[in-house]
């Protein structure tokens, strides 16, 4: 009987165990992060014709969910079309207006598919011919029932992602190893 429950402890903690390792898994692969932009931030330029992120995995091309919007020293939008997604990178064409600094505003889908948001400045130290738009050329297209655009190679494809698909397998066999435990400890025969 002792060798039964010693062996039943075994497997509980041996499934814990195994639970916290793909718990873990899963805390790990945390959202996709931003590793440069161009220009940097804080960057002073004398001229500018598109702004570009680059993060860390391939984004997920969601309609409308990514988003780079750019803000001159008026307040106005100096982005002049939607964001491109290729791959890990999104691009916005702009063209600029007058002299000073500009704020970037950005929103991604991770490749785990949740939203990832933030932004950054630069300083123009030219003035450009643009005089900016009052809202986004993005939220006009938004509202008006266009697709941003989006390269059609990263158009979500509506399957699981390699996480997803890794901790349903991982949970799987846990309930497996469990069931086979429970199994081998019914059918055993009992000391007495």
């Amino acid at each position: 009987m002792r060798r039964s429950n010693a062996l039943a402890r075994t497997a509980v903690i041996a499934a814990i165990a195994l639970g916290a390792v793909l718990g873990g898994a899963q805390a790990a692969s945390a959202h996709d992060s931003l590793e440069s932009t161009s220009p940097s931030s804080g960057a002073t330029v004398s001229s500018l014709s598109e702004v570009s992120l680059d993060f860390s995995a391939n984004l997920l091309g969601y309609d409308g969910g990514n988003i780079v919007i750019v803000l001159g020293p008026d307040g106005r939008h100096y982005e002049t079309d939607c964001v491109d997604l290729s791959g890990p990178t999104l691009t916005a064409p702009v063209a600029l207006g007058a002299a000073g600094e500009y704020q970037v505003e950005w929103r991604a889908i991770s490749s785990d598919g949740h939203p990832i948001s933030g932004s950054f400045s630069f300083t123009s130290t030219a003035a450009g011919t643009s005089a900016g738009a009052e809202q986004s050329p993005c939220a006009a297209a938004v509202s008006a029932g266009e697709a941003p655009s989006a390269s059609p190679d990263t158009a979500p494809t509506g399957g699981l992602s390699g996480l997803t698909l890794g901790l349903l397998v991982g949970g799987g066999v846990v309930v497996l190893v469990g069931v086979v435990v429970v199994i081998i400890l019914r059918t055993r025969p009992r000391e007495e």
